[in-house]
């Protein structure tokens, strides 16, 4: 497989595959068993195992027990009184069908769908919400697919050398690419807009920032930072441009010394971008040249330049609500810093090598590195709360939110307990690689590699678990009913073929800045993730 350096000077041509296959399973991870009334879908299926056989962590469901018996004992209708399909509040609708949700992650129960990429290319950005995946590959292609059936919707064609960063917002979709180039692109319609030219090296990172009312305005209008939405690119040139987005509505190319969209070159790092992460009129990013900058966003100035690390930057995320922002580096450290004056508040030590990724959440700050294993900080303090140890190989790519972490590497995608910091079970296993992985409320999606015959690179695929209500769209009435004594131990009522739907996305802004084998140093830096809406077509009920 090409380096990052050789991939920014190669351009490759691409062959299409027929086009995508999927397989649908209704799964429980707990056993790696297929339900013996799982639905194969008729998309096409693939030669391709379901995730292998993995070791139980939980108690399973009792079968045994009638449907009468259990609805009867529902901790859901004892406390908003019995289902009633015309009379049921739309909030206990709701919190059912976030409860099951909860308890199915918890327990381990899925409808995993499994479809081929493009070919064997490498996945190195990914993003998706409960219509849609987005992928870019390193072979100058994006491919858009259908979050509940895997079939592939466009194929955006346009860069000229592999896709390094990408994020979208509604239907404007925006990527960067070894060919020097950031393209706008109507997700809909499925093609680009305008073509950004500017940098004179790879695009490395990128991230469309919204505008944030700040306070209001002598006369009590609100101020808004930025003034309107912009995007931020940073490069191998050691430059970040940043641009006004543009309506997609908006047809126009970009010639190359047109600067109408640029609105700031921000010029100080000396080696390339590696990661970025913004907020309102404040921009963090981390390079090669061993040092964290902040910049204004709305005036394009520097602000402070943060020195300390001794090695390469490769993460950064961005804590508006503390005023900091941290930092991870090879020198193997995690750095707190004060937005207010610059300085280094906390160094956290513990890794062993390159800090590749970086998350956080309302208290807590997240770290994967090379050395196999994720940390889980309290920023406040400036100390490791647990450790996540079970890895054979560098972290490649995780999420984490408020319950559970979920990392890739040597072959494995894994689930944490995210307050204790305890394995809960293997969710893939059997790969040859896990590129990137994104989780929403409902859906983990990877993008992963399986091995190939006699070691050589096997096919890419698109791996989903969705721990959805089998069937949002259906009458209430129809759910699997909730068993008590499970319940009370964070049990799992037994959805069917699980549909899609839901709240959308993860990540955005202050995300990562980093993605695929990022801790191996080979990653995207596309940030964050989309907020999508709506229902797929459900299956039956497990019984």
């Amino acid at each position: 497989m090409l380096g990052e350096d050789e991939m920014a000077n190669t351009i490759e041509g691409s062959s299409e595959p027929a086009g995508p296959t999927a397989k649908a399973h209704d799964w429980d991870s707990d056993t790696a068993e297929e339900d013996g009334h799982g639905k194969e879908e008729t998309f096409m299926t693939p030669d391709a195992a379901p995730p292998s056989p993995t070791t139980s962590h939980t108690g399973r469901f009792n079968d045994a027990e009638s449907e009468d018996e259990m609805m009867e004992q529902d901790p859901i209708d004892e406390a908003f009184g019995p289902l009633s399909p015309s009379t049921e509040h739309p909030y206990k609708a709701l919190f059912r069908r976030h409860w099951i949700t909860r308890q199915n992650w918890s327990k381990g129960r899925a409808k995993y769908i499994q479809f081929t990429g493009h070919s064997d290319r490498v996945v190195t950005c990914l993003q998706f919400d409960s219509e849609k995946i987005i992928a870019g590959y390193d072979d100058q292609s994006i491919h858009v697919y259908d979050t509940a059936t895997g079939n592939r919707l466009k194929k955006l064609d346009g860069h000229e050398g592999g896709v390094w960063a990408l994020q979208y917002r509604g239907n404007t979709l925006v990527s960067g690419a070894t060919d020097r180039t950031v393209r706008v692109w109507d997700i809909e319609k499925g093609v680009c807009t305008h073509t950004f030219r500017g940098h004179t090296s790879t695009v490395r990172c990128l991230q469309i920032v919204m505008p944030v009312n700040v306070n209001k305005d002598p006369n009590g209008v609100p101020k808004y930072e930025p003034e309107f939405p912009v995007i931020v690119t940073g490069s191998r040139d050691s430059t970040l441009l940043v641009w006004r987005l543009p309506d997609p509505e908006l047809n126009g190319h970009i010639p190359p010394n047109d600067s109408s969209w640029l609105l700031h070159t921000l010029v100080g790092h000396s080696q390339s971008v590696r990661a970025l992460a913004a907020e309102g009129s404040t921009l963090v990013s981390g390079s090669y040249d061993h040092s964290v900058r902040v910049w204004n966003i709305c005036t394009g100035t520097l602000v402070h330049r943060l020195l300390g690390h001794t090695q390469k930057v490769y993460s950064v995320v961005l804590d508006t609500e503390r005023n900091q922002c941290m930092s991870g580096s090879m020198d193997a450290l995690v750095r707190i810093w004060s937005l207010e004056d610059g300085s280094c508040l906390y160094i956290l030590e513990g890794h062993t090598s390159l800090v590749g990724l970086l998350g956080l959440n309302a208290n807590h700050l997240v770290s994967a590195a090379a050395d196999f294993s994720v940390r889980i900080w309290d920023p406040a303090r400036g100390v490791c709360l647990r450790v996540l140890s079970a890895h054979a190989a560098a972290i490649t790519c995780f999420q984490h939110d408020g319950d559970k972490v979920i990392s890739g590497s040597d072959g494995n995608l894994k689930m944490w307990d995210f307050k204790t910091g305890k394995f809960i079970r293997n969710l893939l296993t059997g790969l040859g690689s896990v590129w990137q992985v994104k989780f929403d409320e409902r859906r983990c999606v990877a993008a992963v590699q399986r091995a190939g015959a006699n070691g050589a690179n096997g096919a890419t695929y698109f791996e989903v678990l969705d721990y959805g209500y089998y069937g949002i769209e259906e009458p209430l009435k129809n759910a699997p009913p909730l068993p008590v004594d499970e319940a009370s131990e964070s049990g799992v009522a037994r959805p069917g073929a699980a549909g899609g739907g839901g709240p959308g996305g993860a990540g955005g802004t202050g995300g990562a800045g980093a993605g695929a084998n990022a801790a191996a140093g080979v990653g995207a830096g596309a940030a964050g993730g989309g907020v999508g809406a709506g229902v797929h077509t459900a299956g039956p009920p497990a019984v």
